[in-house]
């Protein structure tokens, strides 16, 4: 697959400094908000995703993580491009972006979005389930897996959610929607 064809990227300031991609190519940082708003332009965040294109994939934490940055998604789902949703801590939502974006050059869309999805769910798994390493330099807990592991993991661990249609990692809360699979 050709870079050309590959899924642009789109992720608020704080993740893409945390995750080492603020100067990545394929990855578009929304920049920080004014400090008289507090909050994301709306205009900026248009000018981010049509730069991005329609195939992009947003990813963003919950906005009850960081209410500066609510608008990115919700433009995002009225522009119809689909979003991710990251753990609310930035370490695990900082590890799952640099995981993600380490695959989208080689990674068709449709297979990188199910591969996110799981990856989302396993940024977010206690260390009790999995043999875990630190990351970054606030020595976030990751699988202590290479991304090659991993993507080849999240590859057969993909399960459809009951309630959206998309998907994740079974047990873990879909990344779409944020419902809860049953375990």
């Amino acid at each position: 697959m050709s870079d050309a064809n590959a899924r642009v990227l789109v992720v608020d300031h704080a993740v893409a400094a945390a995750s080492g991609l603020g100067d990545d190519p394929a990855t578009r940082a929304v920049p920080p908000p004014p400090r008289r708003s507090g909050r994301l332009a709306a205009d900026q965040v248009i000018d981010v995703l049509e730069a991005a294109g329609p195939q992009a994939l947003v990813m963003a934490r919950p906005p009850w993580s960081d209410a500066s940055t609510a608008p990115l998604p919700a433009l995002a789902v009225v522009m119809d491009i689909d979003v991710l949703w990251l753990p609310p801590a930035i370490g695990p939502a900082a590890w799952a972006c640099a995981l993600i974006a380490s695959w989208a050059r080689t990674t068709p869309p449709d297979d990188l979005l199910r591969r996110a999805q799981v990856a989302v769910g396993l940024a977010g798994m206690s260390s009790a389930t999995l043999p875990m390493r630190e990351w970054g330099p606030d020595g976030t807990p990751v699988p202590a897996m290479g991304p090659d592991a991993v993507a080849r993991w999240c590859d057969c661990a993909w399960c459809q959610c009951d309630w959206c249609g998309q998907g994740g990692m079974d047990g873990a809360p879909c990344p779409a929607c944020a419902r809860r699979a049953p375990a």
